[in-house]
């Protein structure tokens, strides 16, 4: 049985192929036109692979309506629909590759400046705006010097590609004091969230406690600030009435 399954495999496989002429075809380099050795040439449709020899030729079966890939290091990958001209001719069918450049930002090299002098620079040097732009998305107005934590300054990736916004953040006092300030402020707006949400009338309303007694629950539930600023009104109330039995046990055994 399985000899029979591999044997049908293998003439479906003929058959499809055997439905595909093959196209001669050429590889250059769209800037040089120089022939491109090596390149990869697929057929999506066919799931074959080949390469291009030394003058940069390849041969490839393909029919009309096919994919071909052609890609190269240093080259962008481009996509070629198989059309009924390429059947039409004895000459070989010609792509051209650009090449995948890529700017890089100016460096100059000079004599390195006194250890006083760098420091002054880093920290006079206004931290790059490193936002990420996705097209279509429309942008994101931020802070354009951002506060960033330890952990992000700090990132490899990051020191890496800003390695000068990286020492600034690490070094200069103005940025510390940002920190510190932001710090203070996530605090304020968490225990902000937290009275909002957990309010004596709010509680009492939904466990009919008054006076001491309700003062003793909410010192029972002893919810955090950052739980309650988190958590959504729903599950607050959910535990709060969970804990609510057991309370009013021990409250009157006390």
């Amino acid at each position: 049985m399985k000899t029979l399954l591999s044997i049908s495999l293998f003439l479906a496989a003929f058959y499809a192929n055997a439905q595909r002429a093959y196209i001669y075809g050429v590889v250059r380099d769209s800037t040089t036109m120089e022939h491109m050795i090596g390149a990869h040439v697929r057929n999506l449709g066919a799931g074959s692979l080949t390469s291009t020899n030394e003058k940069g030729e390849f041969r490839m079966p393909a029919k009309v309506g096919d994919t071909l890939v052609v890609s190269s290091v240093g080259h962008k990958t481009l996509f070629w629909i198989a059309d009924s001209s390429w059947f039409a001719t004895d000459e070989e069918i010609e792509f051209f590759l650009p090449v995948n450049t890529i700017y890089l930002d100016e460096v100059v090299v000079g004599e390195f400046p006194e250890y006083e002098r760098f420091k002054d620079l880093i920290l006079a040097e206004q931290p790059k705006d490193t936002t990420f732009r996705i097209f279509g998305v429309p942008e994101v107005i931020m802070d354009p010097y951002p506060v960033l934590e330890k952990n992000q300054y700090l990132h490899p990736a990051f020191v890496f590609f800003h390695p000068v916004s990286a020492m600034h953040h690490s070094f200069s006092k103005r940025e510390k004091e940002k920190r510190k300030m932001q710090h203070i402020m996530k605090r304020e707006h968490i225990s902000t969230q937290a009275r909002l949400k957990f309010t004596r009338e709010w509680v009492s309303e939904s466990t009919n406690l008054t006076g001491d007694k309700l003062t003793s629950f909410i010192a029972y539930c002893d919810f955090s600030e950052a739980y309650l600023a988190t958590e959504t009104l729903f599950a607050i109330h959910e535990r709060m009435m969970e804990l609510l039995p057991k309370f009013l046990e021990d409250y009157e055994k006390s």
